[in-house]
């Protein structure tokens, strides 16, 4: 005697999707279905990359964004408005990390001008704090270290990873460069070197934001009048006054990107029954 169960077709409706689906149930492309609801699968597929990307996003803030030890907790709040300027500062912080997919495809930097202590490099560093969240590649980099690393390749090896310090910041989704002016008078090498860095960012739109010890009529000689020129046409410039804030707030807290989980639990419609399901990262890949 035979169960009459044995002869129901094998097809289920996801209650979610409302979709049909099992081996019974032919697809829109001809061929039989599988045994899960398909859109449920999708969903679970997108999760995995959505985990997958986060994790590479975290790992490269951790490991390659070059954000300084001091300032992994940066974030906008992290600037005290103890003056007219450190509130100006702020709110510039708020307003670029607002809406960083608009500003990535706009291409816009910023300039962040004054004396040493207001601030400058806690915003480059709150900045890209942000930024790795939401892309992979962000670089905060001084330019007197990327410089003197490059120098320092040169008499390495051909294949000393020095010799590609600076041409290593060209294409990063955004990139935060501090101390671009020195207080010592810059040679054609080094106004070469920055020069070839600007003008590829500006001619890609690539965002870059800089800040420099120097006052606005200062600035340009600094740098070179087609460095300035290029950032100031992608980026506001902000500049500040007063004396150093360095050592009146303290800066700490939990670090500004969390580590993401390293597994979720989706669910999944599975012959007619909902089903739970693990995805579990290792070693930055979903495991099997």
């Amino acid at each position: 005697m035979t169960d009459d169960t044995d002869n129901q077709p094998r097809v289920w409706t996801c209650p979610e999707h409302q979709v049909e689906y099992g081996p019974d149930r032919i697809g829109e492309r001809g061929h039989r279905m599988d045994w899960h609801c398909p859109d449920c699968e999708c969903e679970r597929f997108r999760t995995e990359r959505a985990l997958q990307a986060e994790h590479l996003r975290y790992e490269h803030w951790k490991h390659s964004s070059g954000i300084p030890t001091r300032y992994r907790c940066a974030v906008s709040a992290s600037i005290q408005p103890l003056s007219p300027s450190a509130k100006s500062l702020r709110a510039a912080v708020q307003a670029y990390t607002g809406d960083l997919r608009a500003r990535y495809e706009a291409g816009s930097g910023l300039i962040l001008i004054g004396p040493p202590g207001l601030g400058k490099t806690l915003a480059l560093a709150a900045i890209i704090n942000e930024a790795c969240k939401v892309y992979r590649g962000p670089v905060y980099a001084t330019w007197p270290d990327a410089l003197a690393a490059l120098k320092a390749g040169f008499g390495g090896a051909k294949d000393d990873p020095r010799r590609e310090a600076v041409e290593r910041l060209r294409d990063a989704p955004f990139l935060a460069l501090d101390e671009i002016a020195g207080v010592r008078e810059a040679s054609d090498f080094d106004h070469g070197e920055l020069f070839g860095l600007i003008d590829y960012r500006y001619r890609e739109e690539l965002p870059t934001l800089v800040a420099a010890n120097a006052t606005a009529t200062q600035f340009a000689g600094l740098v070179g009048e087609r460095v300035a020129d290029r950032l100031r046409e992608t980026g506001p410039q902000l500049v500040l006054i007063g004396e150093s804030q360095r050592g009146k707030a303290a800066l700490d807290g939990a670090p500004a990107f969390e580590e993401p989980a390293s597994s979720l639990k989706v669910r999944t419609h599975n012959q007619g029954a909902w089903r739970e399901r693990t995805i579990t990262m290792r070693d930055g890949r979903i495991a099997a």
